[in-house]
């Protein structure tokens, strides 16, 4: 986890960066694929994820494709930036000791990029997938679940058309009742990644 803060930190600094103009880069409908990995923790909020879904360790990985659906918006105010809608794959393998199994399925997601600099383009993130459980918990029911979550990162542009970028999400699983028992996972996932655009 040091390593993740100190790549976020190094982004940060690219924060001297000449400011964006409002570039060809981020007009409606540029296209782009990418993936993202990494590992997801749980923990317990109280009321929910207080079960054995507190122990949950998972490696993740996250296809996806996306569109900026917005263009760059709000020029020259403090929310310059612009809307991409993902459609995400998402597959999460258990690692905890004594446990085995994994949980598939897709997520749509909404990223708000924010664009004042040229390369460094911190963003906020939200969606709700669903998916399939098999992690043989005790306090959560296995077979359909749903996926809302929510999150924060960064992308560093490397090129005109590739970028990398790390993450943190808050990330739920539960069965919104449908089955018992249900307790929820609640995990923390740090996540590195890179994508691909293009007009």
């Amino acid at each position: 986890m040091r390593l993740l803060f100190r790549i976020i930190f190094s982004m940060s600094v690219m924060c001297v960066i000449p400011p964006a103009n409002a570039s060809d880069n981020w007009q409606p409908g540029r296209k782009f694929i990418g993936l993202q990995a990494g590992w997801g923790e749980g923990f317990s909020l109280g009321f929910s994820g207080n079960g054995d879904g507190r122990r949950a360790e998972y490696i993740a990985i996250l296809p996806q494709i996306g569109m900026d659906i917005s263009g760059l918006v709000g020029t020259g105010r403090w929310y310059q930036g612009n809307l991409d809608a993902i459609l995400e794959a998402e597959y999460f393998h258990q690692q905890a000791p004594g446990n085995s199994g994994f949980s598939a399925g897709g997520a749509l997601i909404l990223r708000y990029n924010a664009r004042h600099w040229r390369r460094w383009s911190p963003y906020l993130e939200a969606g709700i997938g669903m998916g399939y459980l098999d992690f043989d918990l005790r306090d959560q029911d296995d077979g359909l679940v749903f996926y809302p979550q929510v999150g924060i990162g960064a992308n560093v542009r490397l090129t005109k058309n590739l970028a990398f970028n790390a993450g943190w999400r808050f990330h739920h699983m539960s069965n919104a009742g449908t089955r018992l028992p249900n307790n929820g996972i609640n995990a923390n996932v740090f996540l590195l990644g890179f994508m691909v655009s293009w007009h």
